[in-house]
C-alpha cells in the first residue's frame, strides 16, 4: 500500500471520497468549501491511503492549536486554567495534528464499504502512520483523533493502544429517531408535560414567517452574525472548535444546494433565526442554529424551529435528526438520544505524554460541559430557552 498526504481537498478527485462515504451530505465538496472558508491560520487538509486502483482509507486532516482549557467550562478551575492561558499562552497552548475537523462533529476516516475487517486494520494503522509522520515534518508534538464515532473505533483502537494514544471524552452528538407516520404522532411520544408546553408554543407560532433558502448570497452576511451572536451567548466556550469563518455559511450552502439550505424565520420582516440543515437519503443534519436574541426567546423560535425541523423530516421521510453537540437537556426531553464520540491524542515527547495522560481526567469534554451535566441532573418535563 502507497500511502500519501493531500495537501488540498482540491486534489482530491471527488470519487475518491464518495467510495468511502457514499450518499453523506458532509462529502469533498462540503470540506473543499470549509477549506476555502478557513482563515489562514489553520491548515485543513485531507489524508489518503491508496492501494493500486482504488483508496483504501481517507480522512480529513487539521492544525491549530489547542488551549488546555477548552473543555473546562465552569469552576474554579476553568476561571484559573483560563487566567493562566492569558499570562501563559505559549505554556498552555499545544500545536496539534489531527484526524477529523473541527468543522465536524464526527471524524470522517473511511474506508471502502466492502473492505474486510483484516484491510480495515491495516488501513486504520496507515492512517496513523501518515498522521505522525506528517507532524513529525511540522515539527508538532501532539497527535490527535478528534471525535471518532463507537462504530468506528473497532480498526482503531488496537492501533491506537499500541502506540501510546490516551482517550479522553468528548461531546456526545444528540439524534432524534423519527418512526412516526405523523407529526402529531410525534407529539404524542413526548412526555404530557413537554407535549402541552409544546403545543402552547406552537399556537403562538402563526406569526412567524418561515422561509426556505437554497440560494443565501444576499443574506450570508446577517446569517453569520446570528451565529455569532448564539455562539456568543452560550455558557460554553470552545474556542477555535466553534468559531467559524464569515464566508463559512454561503460557501457551504453554494457547494452544497440542494442537498444544504437554510430554514430562516421572520419576526415582523426581521430575520430572527435560521438553521443550516444538511440532508442525506435517511437522515437530516441540523448543523448550525443562529438567533436574533431577545428576538428569539421571545418569540419561543429555538422550538418552533424544532418543531419545523421533525415536520420536515417526517414529510420527507427522513428517520433521523442529527443535532449535534450542545443544549443537550432540552434535546433529551425532546425525544433525542446521545450517541457517544471519543477523543485520543498522544505527545511525541514521552515527558508531555505522561503529563497529558495524568490530567486527561480533568479535561474530559463530557465530564465538564455544562448544558451535558444539567440535562443528567433530574429536570422536570417543562422545556425552557
Amino acid at each position: 500500500m502507497r500511502v500519501s498526504a493531500v495537501s488540498e481537498f482540491g486534489r482530491l478527485p471527488e470519487a475518491m471520497w464518495d467510495i468511502c462515504f457514499p450518499g453523506e451530505v458532509e462529502n469533498l465538496r462540503y470540506y473543499q468549501a470549509c477549506a476555502a472558508a478557513r482563515p489562514a491560520q489553520t491548515h485543513v487538509r485531507a489524508l489518503i491511503a491508496n492501494g493500486t486502483q482504488r483508496p483504501e482509507a481517507v480522512a480529513p486532516l487539521f492544525r491549530m492549536e489547542y488551549a488546555l482549557h477548552t473543555s473546562i467550562q465552569d469552576g474554579w478551575l476553568g476561571a484559573a486554567m483560563r487566567q493562566l492561558d492569558r499570562r501563559f499562552p505559549r505554556l498552555f497552548r499545544l500545536p496539534m495534528l489531527g484526524l477529523g475537523s473541527p468543522f465536524a462533529e464526527r471524524c470522517h476516516c473511511g474506508f471502502p464499504p466492502d473492505m474486510d475487517e483484516a484491510d480495515r486494520l491495516r488501513a486504520a494503522d496507515r492512517l496513523l502512520d501518515l498522521l505522525e509522520r506528517q507532524a513529525h515534518l511540522e515539527n508538532i508534538g501532539l497527535t490527535v483523533i478528534k471525535d471518532i464515532h463507537e462504530d468506528d473505533l473497532p480498526a482503531f483502537r488496537p492501533h491506537l493502544l499500541a502506540r501510546g494514544y490516551t482517550r479522553m471524552s468528548s461531546l456526545p452528538v444528540a439524534v432524534l429517531h423519527l418512526p412516526y407516520a405523523t407529526f402529531d404522532d410525534y407529539l404524542a411520544s413526548l412526555s404530557r408535560s413537554t407535549r402541552k408546553d409544546m403545543k402552547r408554543k406552537l399556537r403562538d407560532a402563526a406569526h412567524v414567517e418561515i422561509e426556505y433558502r437554497h440560494d443565501i448570497s444576499d443574506i450570508g452576511d446577517e446569517i453569520f452574525a446570528l451565529y455569532e451572536q448564539t455562539r456568543l451567548e452560550s455558557p460554553s466556550d470552545y474556542g477555535d472548535f466553534e468559531q467559524l469563518p464569515a464566508d463559512y455559511f454561503t460557501r457551504v450552502v453554494a457547494a452544497l444546494a440542494p442537498r444544504a439550505f437554510c430554514v430562516c424565520y421572520r419576526i415582523d420582516g426581521v430575520l430572527a433565526a435560521f438553521n443550516l440543515l444538511m440532508v442525506e437519503e435517511d437522515r437530516v443534519i441540523d448543523k448550525f442554529l443562529g438567533m436574533n436574541y431577545p428576538l428569539a426567546r421571545t418569540h419561543d423560535l429555538y422550538f418552533i424551529s424544532w418543531m419545523e425541523n421533525v415536520r420536515y423530516c417526517i414529510a420527507n421521510g427522513k428517520t433521523r435528526l442529527q443535532t449535534g453537540q450542545g443544549t443537550f437537556a432540552n434535546k433529551l426531553r425532546l425525544g433525542s438520544v446521545l450517541e457517544p464520540m471519543h477523543n485520543y491524542f498522544r505527545h511525541r515527547s514521552p515527558m508531555l505524554n505522561a503529563m497529558l495522560r495524568a490530567i486527561s481526567p480533568l479535561l474530559g469534554f463530557e465530564e465538564l460541559d455544562p448544558s451535558l451535566q444539567a440535562a443528567r441532573r433530574p429536570a422536570p418535563g417543562r422545556v425552557q430557552a
